[in-house]
């Protein structure tokens, strides 16, 4: 710790190059373990001047402060004494950054964006100082939905899980469902996304958060936003299905053909089948889903995780989940809206085991 407060001024701005090299390297090279990260984490003063050194005139000591930033960010305790120390700083650094279709930091500065906010507890105090820049979120999912924005190479994939973390709050899904800016629809499409898990992943933990409220599922269904194909096309195989059950199935999924392909990753399965489980809270949404080929695709999807080749025991869990509502009548449910429904202490406590176990 001693050695931390000798090297802290040598990281100032103001200092001399070759010291704010030498010890920004010695910094860089803490970050590269927990126990690094975590006596680092105690280290305001220092955490502050490193910052700072994310506006120096060096590029390399720009570079280095920065990745410096999104290996410390990365763990949570240190996200959370950069959140709770220096987040009026931080964000607005980050967000320039992201803007600037010429920055060549504006990947790793997106990074350090969405590692502060994955603790939920950290949400609120990042989404307050970036509401504090007019248009904020919506400048953001444009430099997103711009596969080419950034002009130095910077793919920005990361917004993706930002979107996603910033979600976990009911703020942030009011923001991403607000009709008036259309945030949802420019986000949601990116669920089909083939080159990049990290991009794909985010667009599909923004629709499961947003899932989350039951009062905006009429409007998630509707013909304005219509998420259930976004949802249904990549848990869908090459499977062959007759005429009567296309009929029922979204445009989008009726005679897909030998060559298409399900969704490869188990989390991404698993975060769609939790998105159905959610609109399956309601009973106008339950009726929705049946009417129009869920239970189909379940069903397949269903084997395919029961096989050998991809198969996983979690998404085969949450695939069992829906389809064991899907199947219910609406007389052997006995409840419109299953959120209001109240669950006993000793009922929800199992629950929660049984959630950690498929895990």
């Amino acid at each position: 710790m001693e050695a931390l407060r000798e090297i802290t001024p040598f990281l100032h701005r103001s200092a001399r190059l070759d010291l704010k090299a030498v010890s920004l390297t010695h910094v860089l090279g803490l970050t590269g373990s927990k126990d690094g990260i975590l006596l680092l984490a105690q280290c305001v003063e220092l955490l502050d001047n490193l910052v700072g050194l994310t506006e120096d005139e060096s590029e390399p000591v720009r570079k280095d402060a920065v990745l410096a930033l999104v290996n410390l960010s990365a763990e949570e305790e240190a996200a959370g004494a950069l959140v709770k120390q220096l987040a009026h700083k931080l964000v607005p650094l980050g967000y320039a950054a992201i803007l600037d279709e010429n920055s060549k930091l504006s990947d790793p500065w997106s990074m350090v964006l969405c590692n502060i906010t994955r603790p939920e507890h950290l949400v609120e105090a990042v989404l307050e100082e970036l509401l504090k820049i007019e248009h904020s979120i919506e400048k953001l999912t444009t430099c997103f939905t711009r596969i080419s924005y950034n002009k130095q190479k910077g793919h920005l994939n990361y917004l993706g899980p930002l979107f996603s973390n910033l979600s976990q709050s009911k703020r942030g899904r009011d923001i991403f469902c607000d009709q008036t800016t259309g945030l949802l629809s420019r986000i949601v499409p990116f669920v089909h996304h083939e080159a990049s898990i990290v991009r794909r992943g985010g667009a599909v933990g923004v629709l499961k958060n947003v899932c989350f409220d039951s009062t905006v599922h009429d409007w998630l269904l509707s013909d304005g936003v219509d998420v259930l194909p976004f949802i249904l096309l990549p848990l869908a195989g090459p499977e062959e299905f007759d005429d009567e059950t296309n009929d029922k199935l979204p445009v989008e999924l009726q005679y897909l053909g030998p060559d298409k392909r399900r969704e490869e990753d188990p989390d991404v399965r698993k975060m769609l089948v939790e998105s159905l489980a959610q609109l399956c809270a309601t009973r106008r949404g339950r009726e929705y889903l049946r009417a129009r080929g869920t239970y189909e695709i379940l069903r397949e999807l269903h084997k395919f995780e029961c096989g050998t080749e991809g198969g996983d025991a979690r998404v085969l869990a949450a695939c069992e989940n829906v389809v064991d509502v899907l199947i219910r009548t609406e007389t052997e449910i006995g409840e419109d809206n299953l959120k209001t429904l109240e669950i006993p202490d000793d009922v929800l406590t199992k629950i929660e085991a049984l959630n950690k176990e498929s895990d």
